[in-house]
């Protein structure tokens, strides 16, 4: 199973609890200013897909150059991130996501 169907699966995991992952939630993974960025990237944190995305954008190289993955800046001209929580991967329980769906139907 390539990296991005991992990704998609764990995506559908935590979408079928009515969660969403931070990112969706806002502009700053792939905003043109670095703060943005740097903060996005912090926000990650949490996340319980921060391993998967970052793997999935770590094998999609070339083709991803901007924005934030799993918590690191892959913009082409991002400074080195500082260090963060070392990237792990997820033990496949959303529940510290705890973020609920705004999209999602009762």
């Amino acid at each position: 199973m390539s990296d991005a169907d991992v990704l998609h699966l764990a995506l559908r995991q935590l979408l079928d609890h009515d969660q969403t992952p931070p990112c969706a939630l806002s502009d700053l993974w792939l905003s043109d200013d670095d703060e943005d960025r740097e903060a996005a990237g912090y926000r990650c944190q949490p996340c319980t897909l921060l391993a998967h995305c970052h793997d999935f954008a770590s094998t999609a190289l070339p083709r991803i150059t901007f924005g934030i993955f799993g918590g690191v800046d892959f913009t082409a001209t991002a400074k080195p991130a500082p260090s963060l929580r070392q990237v792990t991967p997820s033990s496949g329980d959303v529940s510290n996501t705890a973020r609920p769906n705004p999209k999602a139907t009762p």
